[in-house]
């Protein structure tokens, strides 16, 4: 299945005649939407085929390519729509702002080379407009598919085009050999570097990787997830002084208040998911072969207030972000299961509760090793993806299944390896830390 993908790209300087084409034609878009919304008001729907058909004619007046009147009306049914799904007695009447720009339908321009060929209405007329395209980029311009959409930002114009990436193509790859293929574990190009990822709420992620401790504190992101469910405000009755914002929003059925904090709640998880998921990528793509290796977490779900603080910080979003920028640089991501990841001894494989004594702390009962439990859960992980990685899943495992083994469950229990090496004999970096202050932390 193709991956989705948008690119923002500026137009190199544009002459006085196509500056001009770009500005009316910009005009002439912005009053098409205007009629479409005004219809669809008037009529009160958001009903695509009638707001079509009530205004597609008189938009075509305006001099429009049939495309650009589509697009027209569909930003007119967004809006329409965008309107309704607001509180009725409180939402003004909607307006199109000047930052509408141009709806470009996929019949109407066309990609070639680093150039934009747009249709201006007349056939066999085109105008053409140099694109600022950065080296990373280029290789991706082939898989331009979809509506676009032409603005102007200041002075300068950009174009928006959405990208139809095929699974199979990962850009250019990081790997040292400069290979334009992704590297792979069984390609005979080396053995891989295995990053085991623990995802947390104490610690949103962790990751033990050659060179020291990758750590995300989540205290701070913890704080702020806990005041979007209560935040506070200066109520004048101390008996709702503490009661949660959100739940008061409800009770006093403002939707559109819920919504809208909703929203921001979510915008800033998204970033926050982009952040660390670029850290991610950032830090495998640095080592020959990575493999990241992640914990299948699904169905974690425990006290109420432990399920806010895991559904706030959607770790489903974090990985799938993960996911697509790791393909991107060639990085290859694996699952395993996350049983008795964070009750194992890297060491000797020791798996019991007892092994945890304190949330943060691990500390062996057998063989005595010890160090900051978030670290051992990324070494087992690591562990478990390199057992995993070198004998692959029986052939009775369907697809997305879990692992054939967990930590703490090694195939063969009669041969323990030394001391340096880890679950089901693999190499795994297992030195002790101690310190709380780990390093690498963001």
């Amino acid at each position: 299945m193709p991956r989705a993908e948008t690119i923002v790209l500026k137009l190199r300087s544009p002459g006085k005649a196509k500056r001009e084409w770009l500005e009316q034609t910009a005009q002439r878009f912005r009053q098409g939407v205007q009629w479409g919304l005004e219809a669809a008001l008037m009529a009160k729907t958001s009903n695509r085929g009638r707001i079509h058909a009530a205004t597609y004619a008189s938009i075509r007046t305006l001099g429009l390519p049939s495309d650009y009147c589509r697009m027209a009306v569909n930003q007119a049914v967004q809006l329409a729509r965008s309107h309704f799904g607001l509180r009725k007695r409180k939402a003004g009447k909607p307006a199109v702002i000047r930052s509408q720009g141009i709806g470009l339908g996929v019949n109407a321009y066309r990609v070639v080379g680093t150039t934009l060929r747009v249709s201006t209405g007349v056939r066999g007329q085109y105008l053409w407009l140099p694109l600022c395209v950065p080296a990373r980029w280029r290789d991706r311009l082939p898989y331009v598919r979809g509506d676009a959409r032409l603005f102007r930002r200041g002075e300068d114009w950009f174009v928006m085009l959405p990208l139809r990436m095929p699974t199979w193509c990962t850009g250019v790859s990081r790997s040292r050999r400069g290979s334009s293929t992704a590297p792979t574990v069984r390609d005979g190009d080396g053995e891989p570097t295995l990053i085991g990822v623990d995802l947390g709420i104490v610690r949103l992620a962790t990751a033990r990787h050659p060179r020291g401790v990758f750590v995300v504190n989540g205290r701070p992101v913890r704080h702020r997830r806990e005041g979007f469910a209560a935040g506070r405000t200066g109520a004048a009755r101390p008996d709702r002084e503490s009661a949660p914002l959100r739940a008061r929003l409800q009770r006093h059925r403002r939707s559109d208040r819920v919504r809208a904090m909703k929203g921001k709640e979510q915008r800033w998880m998204s970033d926050l998911n982009h952040k660390v998921s670029r850290q991610l990528v950032s830090l495998a793509a640095q080592y020959p072969n990575p493999v990241l290796a992640f914990e299948r977490l699904d169905g974690i779900r425990h006290s109420k207030r432990y399920n806010r603080m895991v559904a706030t910080w959607a770790f489903r979003q974090l990985v799938d972000f993960v996911l697509y920028k790791a393909e991107r640089a060639g990085v290859r991501v694996i699952f395993v299961d996350p049983r008795k990841t964070s009750r194992t001894c890297p060491r000797c494989g020791h798996a019991t509760r007892a092994n945890r004594p304190e949330q943060s702390h691990f500390r062996c009962v057998a063989c005595g090793y010890q160090g900051n439990a978030d670290v051992v859960a990324s070494l087992n992980i690591a562990g478990v993806a390199a057992g995993l990685l070198r004998q692959g899943p029986p052939d009775t495992t369907r697809p997305g299944a879990a692992p054939w083994c967990g930590a703490g469950q090694a195939p063969s229990v009669n041969a323990p390896g030394p001391a340096h090496l880890g679950l089901d004999g693999v190499q795994v970096w297992a030195s002790a830390h101690t310190d709380s202050n780990l390093e690498g932390s963001v």
